[in-house]
């Protein structure tokens, strides 16, 4: 019985691991979700409204990325990380569900350069 239940644990146990989601990496433009999705709105100033997309991010609204295809991934990360790089190019890695993105990894393109966006402490 002891051997039975040891079996069926360590089953358990490998068909826990293999239901955690591959990292995925998606890539695109940095977007204030809440303006993107009430006006269309991809870069940081928003009609006569400046530097509008870091301050909704500095507030609390998510960041989103907006691929080439047009699909928005939200950013699960706190928002005041990616805050000053609003319309710029981004890269986010992580575990994808649906249209989120469970960051542990952002880059942004800054002057034709990649740098690492501090995102805080891993989710693992």
């Amino acid at each position: 019985m002891k051997r039975l239940s040891a079996l069926v644990l360590a089953g358990l146990l490998v068909a826990a691991a293999s239901l955690r989601a591959a990292p995925v990496t998606v890539e695109g433009t940095l977007i204030d979700s809440a303006c993107y999705l009430k006006g269309g709105e991809t870069t940081n100033d928003h009609g006569p409204m400046k530097e509008c997309g870091t301050m909704c991010l500095r507030g609390g609204t998510p960041a989103a990325v907006l691929t080439k295809d047009k699909k928005v991934h939200v950013i699960v990360a706190a928002s005041t990380a990616f805050a000053d790089y609003v319309g710029l190019p981004i890269r986010v890695t992580g575990e994808a569900n649906g249209n989120a993105i469970l960051a542990t990894k952002a880059q942004v393109q800054k002057d034709g350069k990649w740098i690492d966006v501090k995102i805080g402490a891993s989710m693992d």
